[in-house]
């Protein structure tokens, strides 16, 4: 699915029903287009219950009751931007011949509806979250609680503070770290995140402490 597809198919499946009408066959024979409306229905439903509910990292599934269509949510995490609360959300959908539409952005709420937005780390390159990466590793190795990692790079910045260590039930370390982001542009992402560590290797981890 192209760019411009991606976005209206995204774009329909958070708007209202209304919004979404009859005619979708301009969606280019994608998976998308073979939803009937009571199917839209139910997989609105769920996509909002995953951004409104669902922990970070957590994936919740869909099955259509009249087809084999598939699919599922995964809030990868979870952020304030510019005061605005948004999650970074993954939805697939799947049918019989296990063709798929795969959906990946930045979702911000917008009084009672979310919204695809332009948010401080939409525009980063694999090369900028590289480098933040590679602060963020050595903050969480080497830094005290409180004690904040500074990152910049192509003209973005970030804070990086750990505020609390804590040990999960598997016995790894973990780190609770607040992530202040503000990009080139001035936009600026807040957000609480915790890290296990599993071997050398610091892992997103679903439980805040």
């Amino acid at each position: 699915m192209n760019h411009r597809l991606f976005i209206t198919g995204f774009t329909l499946l958070l708007a209202s029903q209304t919004a979404w009408g009859g005619n979708i066959q301009f969606l280019n024979h994608s998976v998308t287009s073979e939803l009937s409306r009571d199917e839209v229905a139910s997989f609105k439903q769920r996509i909002a219950e995953a951004l409104n509910e669902a922990p970070d990292l957590r994936t919740i599934n869909w099955q259509s009751s009249s087809s084999n269509l598939r699919g599922r949510v995964k809030i990868k995490y979870s952020y304030l931007n510019d005061g605005a609360e948004c999650r970074n959300a993954i939805v697939d959908l799947r049918n019989d011949e296990d063709r798929r539409d795969f959906y990946h952005a930045d979702v911000c709420k917008q009084g009672n509806k979310w919204v695809i937005s332009q948010t401080a780390a939409s525009e980063f390159s694999r090369e900028d979250w590289n480098s933040l990466n590679s602060t963020l590793t050595e903050t969480l190795n080497n830094n005290s609680d409180r004690e904040a990692g500074h990152w910049q790079y192509n003209g973005h910045k970030a804070t990086l503070t750990p505020v609390n260590s804590f040990t999960d039930d598997q016995g790894n370390q973990c780190r609770l770290t607040s992530v202040e982001l503000t990009d080139k542009s001035g936009a600026h992402s807040r957000g609480d995140f915790s890290f296990c560590k599993q071997g050398n290797e610091w892992q997103r981890a679903e439980k805040l402490q």
